[in-house]
């Protein structure tokens, strides 16, 4: 299951992961620190044409949103470290607005998880 433009089940998302909710989402609330450092250091990787810098964050990111079930942000870190692990920035710039736009979305679902 990925992250749901309307909605944002997270018992079905712990029960993935063998976590109870509460659990969940503390480490959910990591992720999202965590990821968005990785996410700024991949933006600035791939704008300095910085392939081993680009690949270091985009693997973190990969391995951090795997392990939590989010499968949309997983897919989009995969295809982007299968490409700069070769060394490849050519069209990575696209792939890459792709991953902050379902990071947003992801942040949005949380934030309005808390305040309501």
């Amino acid at each position: 299951m990925g992250v749901k433009a309307d909605r944002m089940d997270l018992k079905e998302l712990a029960e993935q992961v063998g976590l109870e909710e509460a659990e969940y989402l503390d480490l959910l609330n990591l992720f999202v620190e965590s990821a968005g450092a990785d996410l700024l250091k991949l933006e600035s990787a791939v704008a300095e044409g910085n392939a081993a810098k680009a690949h270091e964050a985009s693997h973190s990111f990969k391995g951090s949103s795997g392990s939590l079930g989010l499968n949309s942000l997983f897919d989009l870190a995969r295809e982007i470290d299968d490409q700069d692990r070769q060394g490849v920035l050519a069209g990575l710039e696209e792939k890459v607005k792709q991953l902050r736009c379902a990071y947003e979305q992801l942040v949005g679902l949380l934030a309005q998880r808390a305040s309501g």
